[in-house]
């Protein structure tokens, strides 16, 4: 009789919105908003994408716990593994990072626009990189670095040498 009591208080619990943090009243909504997938109130629904939650096939048919990551299954054979981390110390943003960009992206026949919604950034992001008015950040640098094959950051030695 316990265990039954404990399921009906899983089940009646409320839920915060994972983004604004209020009670979420009824169903909760999956979306993507900024690359991740977050259960969210309806108020916060607009601010992303719906998404499609996979089902789990979990021996427990319980919801799942408030906090807990919605899953998300990778397909077999498309696993890459995580991106070089660069340090700080042995390598850093090479200097004609615009040109190099821009060259890319032009030897692909892509506009600024396509690169954009390649890598999931806006055109004007793409802009102002091949005007050299911004930096990228490592994330991405790394993205740019594996769409368009070429290398961003370079070791220490080798800028100064070429200079």
């Amino acid at each position: 009789m316990h265990g039954l009591r404990w399921k009906e208080l899983e089940e009646n619990r409320s839920m915060n919105c994972e983004f604004c943090g209020n009670n979420i009243r009824g169903e909760p909504q999956a979306v993507n908003l900024d690359g991740g997938i977050f259960r969210v109130c309806n108020s916060c629904a607009r601010l992303g994408t719906p998404a499609r939650v996979p089902e789990t096939h979990s021996v427990s048919r319980s919801p799942p716990r408030v906090g807990s990551p919605i899953p998300v299954r990778v397909p077999r054979g498309n696993y890459s593994p995580p991106a070089p981390t660069y340090d700080e110390e042995e390598t850093e943003l090479r200097s004609d990072y615009s040109k190099v960009i821009k060259e890319a992206r032009e030897m692909l026949g892509l506009s600024q626009e396509d690169l954009g919604r390649k890598i999931n950034e806006k055109p004007s992001v793409i802009s102002h990189l091949e005007t050299a008015s911004m930096k990228p950040d490592d994330i991405l640098a790394t993205k740019l670095e594996h769409f368009l094959k070429i290398e961003l950051f370079v070791p220490v030695e080798d800028e100064t040498e070429t200079a």
